[in-house]
């Protein structure tokens, strides 16, 4: 089968998961209702459309920065919730709106984005101080950062009873997208097309330090931008949905048994796979407790939490 007949098939794919992401909810409501009842195209317009498009970038956005980070620390195990980003946006978001509260939301995620690149820098600083015998020291390290950030940021929340917020931050869920709350999503996309467009450079990273500049490569310069786009992109989705724990780990982990490390062919279906497989997580969890929901966050743990072990237990973690 030719490449353009597999992405016929994943895009038919994605818009099925979508059609079904637009009718399914607290109550169902068919194709025909859209076209009979105003109201019901009200709901579509301001409720069901955002929430669709919005589970589409935050998956699409969290597959590309997973990829890009294991790209960046040359570890298949790194990716932003295994590296403390989050919670070094929670603190920049939690720090911005105790100091600045009359910052809007783009003022407190740009803030959010600062402390999470800080984060990140501190944390890529660390391991260039370790030498690390098995791929599996990074996450272990990841964890022990994490909660380092992680308890910081819960004493400040409790100390100014912001422990709600740090719980929407934390936890992605995507029951409060409506018109009007998801639009900063849009600018994630952007930094994924970007990533896109830098992929071959971005691709000479994993090659190491040494090497990269001996191909002329500016690798410190790259770090910097890769790091920075991973952040800032982490923010918008932490600050708009709440985090998506191990998207970015998994999906290129699996996209990579079949495209291998070529960041320009790998990025395309890490964006393809992560929105897909979020779509189906975010209707599976309006399905389990209707009318109720479970949130898409809880749903995707379960499945890439099996995916993930089938994966180590079928022996491939030689290949990761």
């Amino acid at each position: 089968m030719k490449p353009f007949s597999y992405w016929l098939l994943a895009l038919i794919a994605l818009l099925v998961l979508g059609v079904f992401s637009l009718l399914v909810g607290a109550y169902s409501i068919s194709i025909m209702d859209i076209w009979r009842q105003p109201e019901v195209s009200n709901v579509m317009i301001s409720s069901r459309i955002p929430r669709t498009f919005a589970v589409f970038i935050v998956g699409s956005i969290l597959g590309i920065v997973g990829c890009l980070s294991q790209s960046v620390m040359n570890n298949v195990f790194a990716e932003p919730t295994t590296l403390g980003t989050p919670q070094g946006i929670a603190l920049g978001l939690l720090f911005c709106s105790v100091v600045f509260p009359e910052v809007g939301l783009l003022g407190k995620m740009l803030f959010g984005a600062s402390m999470g690149l800080l984060s990140l820098l501190v944390f890529f600083a660390l391991l260039q101080k370790l030498t690390l015998s098995d791929p599996l020291q990074l996450p272990l390290i990841g964890l022990v950062y994490s909660a380092i950030l992680g308890a910081g940021v819960t004493f400040l929340a409790f100390e100014f009873d912001r422990m709600q917020m740090l719980t929407v931050w934390l936890n992605g869920d995507f029951a409060t997208i409506i018109q009007g709350r998801y639009e900063l999503l849009w600018a994630a996309l952007i930094i994924g097309v970007m990533a896109y467009w830098m992929a071959n450079q971005f691709s000479m990273l994993g090659m190491g330090e040494d090497l990269a500049r001996t191909l002329g490569v500016p690798y410190r310069g790259l770090v910097f931008m890769a790091l920075a786009m991973i952040a800032l992109a982490t923010s918008l989705v932490v600050a708009t949905v709440g985090m998506i724990s191990f998207l970015g780990l998994v999906i290129p982990n699996i996209v990579r048994q079949y495209c291998g490390d070529n960041l320009k062919q790998s990025l395309p279906w890490c964006a393809w796979m992560g929105a897909s497989s979020l779509l189906f997580c975010d209707v599976i969890g309006r399905l389990l407790t209707h009318p109720l929901e479970v949130p898409a966050n809880l749903v995707f743990a379960v499945f890439a939490g099996t995916v993930f072990l089938v994966m180590l237990w079928r022996g491939d973690r030689r290949a990761l």
